[in-house]
């Protein structure tokens, strides 16, 4: 017998790079490493206006992936809306997200929801209805975090079971020493509130840098806040990083801040803690709670730029903490590992 034939979905956002594109890369080589065919299946994404959104749920529902040149395909994994929309006899889903304006975001006006754009309301009962329908056609109803698992529960009322995965590098991360700068890493989106990073550098030791690492909408932004806070000669903006330079700029940093609005997964915080550093987050950061733990693995704060630049402070000066907090969240993480993600994700081929 040939080599079982997996479709990986991809709903792609083109000239987008961040989590999704490597959590879709990362299954299908984890996926060719023991054993399938596995290949990525894409098409591109765009969420706006409210009736291009639809047809994106529809033209995933419409897709034929039961076959590719006379070969059956014997497993579709699906992730992320709208791709999980797409009929197949085996469809599992490993969910990242839904369309969380529609969702948790629906009333929140500078994320867009739906609940607060005219004719959203109509959008947002059609994706409900979308979702509802297609969500329990998969054999296996999986998510990347607990955070993620619970919405779902929440908001459609769907059962699915968490399974957390390693970051893309893992394996390349080390720890060098606690340098005197906090390190940010990922797309310049409001939703990673990266701003409070910036805000933060007013209430703590001058010496305290910020270094953010990653390309986004909002840099211009980002830079006049840093300019209005009188803190823009200690902010350093280095644009999109490549693979290869991200360990080292986690194995040297003090710290890593990251408090996203009620995050998915966060592989920022697993990259953190690999390299034994601490984090500094907030309290509504979703999936990031599920593995930092104030006091012992990270600082937890309000979503307050003066009590986070207390905390970065509070390390600066007890570089013993930050080490002791850094190692602590390393024990946390340390055994997730691609198997037990595999093994779920094949159960119905194998």
């Amino acid at each position: 017998m040939g080599k079982k034939k997996v479709a990986v979905l991809h709903t792609q956002c083109p000239y987008m790079r961040g989590g999704a594109e490597l959590l879709v890369e990362n299954l299908k080589n984890q996926l060719i490493l023991r054993g399938y065919d596995a290949e990525i299946i894409s098409m591109p994404f765009k969420w706006y206006p409210d009736h291009v959104l639809l047809d994106q749920y529809l033209m995933w529902r419409m897709a034929d992936l039961t076959e590719s040149n006379g070969q059956p395909i014997d497993l579709v994994i699906a992730n992320k809306v709208p791709n999980y929309m797409v009929r197949h006899p085996n469809k599992v889903l490993w969910l990242m997200h839904q369309h969380r304006v529609a969702y948790d975001l629906r009333n929140n006006a500078a994320a867009g929801g739906l609940n607060t754009t005219p004719n959203g309301k109509k959008t947002m009962e059609a994706i409900e209805k979308m979702d509802n329908l297609a969500i329990p056609e998969a054999k296996g109803i999986y998510t990347i975090s607990k955070t993620v698992t619970q919405r779902l529960e929440t908001y459609n009322g769907i059962s699915s079971t968490p399974l957390y995965h390693p970051p893309a590098l893992a394996g390349q991360y080390y720890t060098a020493e606690y340098g005197d700068y906090i390190l940010s890493v990922g797309r310049l989106d409001p939703n990673k509130r990266i701003d409070l990073l910036i805000r933060g550098l007013k209430f703590c030791d001058s010496h305290i840098r910020a270094v953010i690492a990653g390309s986004g909408a909002i840099r211009n932004q980002l830079e006049k806040i840093a300019e209005e806070n009188g803190v823009k000669d200690r902010v350093e903006f280095l644009g999109f990083v490549p693979d290869k330079d991200l360990p080292a700029l986690y194995a040297n940093a003090l710290a890593v801040c990251f408090p996203p609005i009620d995050e998915d997964y966060g592989y920022i915080t697993l990259e953190a803690f690999l390299s034994k550093k601490p984090v500094v987050t907030c309290w509504d950061s979703g999936g990031v709670l599920e593995f930092a733990e104030n006091g012992k693995s990270a600082v937890i704060c309000n979503v307050d730029p003066e009590e986070i630049g207390a905390a970065f402070d509070t390390l600066y000066h007890n570089k013993r903490q930050a080490k002791e907090l850094g190692e602590a969240g390393y024990e946390t993480v340390k055994d997730i590992k691609w198997d037990r993600v595999i093994d779920e994700l094949t159960k119905t081929i194998r």
